[in-house]
């Protein structure tokens, strides 16, 4: 297998996508710190878009209540739950950065996989290291924004990728640590910085040299959530009553490997728990992917 990483270092990173100023105040903030929804909405609100997408994300059926309407950024706030807020406005905002470069198929399982790696590494974070609980589920969005660059720079790269897979009978994650290589961690790191993302979340979405990753870091959760997100309960349920954009048996895995399941220290049966409670958060799962793949 050819290594994409030798044809990518003619990338122009300076081509790089800007974000909105207020993603990187985002980024920056620890939700539990502040001190109410009022000035974390005194924030938002410099992003009208934003703040309409995050009154429809509290009205969907994964957050909405039958009979109820939410009409204030407050309310929708107060439903959504503040952190969880921030870092869906912080995940909106990338999508108005990054989705024009992406394909509708590709915008729409990136973002599906994006929310299950951040929903799952907020779990296993929870049991592993729970100071690294926000960090884990911010960086868990962003985990692929490397991927999502390259495509943006290089469209078509995601296809063909899907296609070697498909071809040698590997999984979609394999082919891209192969093919990749080194190109993905540039590219994720030249983005993140030029966003003005605190270094430890840098270093832990390019860290993906399993045997260099340090256990129960945030890297480590980062990289189990990734297997979880790509192991068969998730994706099957995630797909289960609708149509995927590609073969799943180029992407989905049999459960967590031993490989990454090393990397934590917490029982593999809890793992394999944080896998189901994924799997029965469909519906939260698609509708913030939604938010962030109609942004742009």
């Amino acid at each position: 297998m050819t290594k994409l990483s030798e044809h990518l270092d003619s990338l122009d990173l300076t081509a790089l996508p800007r974000i909105s100023p207020v993603a990187s105040k985002l980024a920056a903030l620890n939700p539990s710190e502040m001190e109410s929804t009022k000035a974390f909405c005194a924030i938002i609100e410099q992003e009208p878009i934003c703040v309409a997408r995050l009154i429809g994300l509290a009205n969907s059926v994964a957050f909405g209540i039958p009979g109820k309407k939410f009409n204030a950024l407050d309310q929708a706030v107060s439903r959504i739950g503040l952190e969880r807020a921030a870092h869906t406005a912080f995940g909106m905002l990338c999508g108005q950065a990054l989705n024009k470069g992406l394909s509708p198929q590709w915008r729409e399982f990136l973002w599906l996989h994006a929310m299950a790696v951040a929903h799952g590494a907020s779990l296993l974070a929870t049991k592993v290291a729970p100071a690294e609980r926000a960090n884990a589920y911010l960086a868990g969005m962003i985990y692929d924004i490397g991927t999502l660059v390259i495509e943006c720079l290089r469209p078509g790269t995601l296809d063909m990728l899907l296609e070697t897979a498909v071809a040698r009978e590997m999984k979609l994650g394999q082919v891209e640590q192969v093919m990749l290589g080194k190109a993905r961690r540039a590219v994720s790191t030249a983005l993140l910085r030029k966003w003005s993302l605190p270094d430890e979340i840098i270093g832990a979405v390019g860290d993906r040299e399993f045997h260099m990753i340090e256990p129960d870091s945030l890297a480590a959760i980062l990289a189990v959530a990734d297997e979880l997100a790509r192991s068969e309960v998730v994706m099957g349920a995630v797909y289960a009553e609708v149509a995927p954009p590609f073969p799943l048996d180029a992407v989905m895995l049999d459960g967590v490997s031993g490989r990454t399941a090393a990397l934590l220290s917490i029982d593999p049966d809890m793992i394999d728990t944080i896998g189901e409670r994924l799997s029965n958060q469909v519906l939260a799962l698609r509708a913030t992917a939604e938010a962030f793949s109609s942004a742009g």
